[in-house]
């Protein structure tokens, strides 16, 4: 069998709550600085004003996010990659124990897509009909990953599991 390597990156669609989370750190970044500016004195209030905004920036960049998927022969890793410089591990499946992977419009397989104890969204944050549902089994925990692929990564995923991924049509 040939070796396999495909990867696919998606950008996530910021949600409402991130606009709002994001609002809600540049306001409380601003409050703290302004009363350690005041209270602080000479010493400590400068350090803590730099100190709040270096976490807030911090912060402020967890909300630029971006899914990377890569396949490699049957395993699927899935990375998060924050304000694209940081990169870290989300969930490495192996596509030979998937229970299901679904459109998540797939209205014939709707009930084996909503048994999850643990949701993952790896997706573009759309859940549009090119959004799909992997149900996998992992530590004894049932996880719902919710992730969007391009045609050509979805057919390669389908080629290592084919009687468990199901394409729309």
């Amino acid at each position: 069998m040939a070796e396999i390597f495909k990867e696919y990156l998606v950008k996530q669609k910021k949600s409402a709550s991130d606009n709002l989370a994001q609002t809600g750190v540049v306001a409380g970044a601003i409050l703290i600085a302004a009363i350690a500016l005041f209270l602080g004195g000479q010493l400590i209030g400068p350090i803590v004003i730099l100190a709040v905004l270096f976490g807030a920036a911090t912060f402020f960049n967890k909300f630029n996010r971006e899914y990377e998927y890569i396949l490699t022969n049957n395993e699927l890793d899935i990375d998060v990659i924050f304000n694209r410089s940081k990169r870290k591990r989300v969930i490495t499946i192996n596509m030979k124990t998937i229970e299901v992977m679904a459109s998540i419009q797939d209205e014939t397989r709707k009930h084996l897509l909503e048994k999850a104890s643990k949701v993952i969204n790896a997706s573009d944050g759309k859940n549009g009909a090119n959004t799909y549902v992997i149900m996998v089994s992992k530590d004894s925990v049932m996880y719902k990953i919710l992730v969007t692929p391009n045609e050509a990564f979805l057919n390669e995923m389908y080629k290592q599991a084919p009687h468990k991924v199901f394409k729309k049509i």
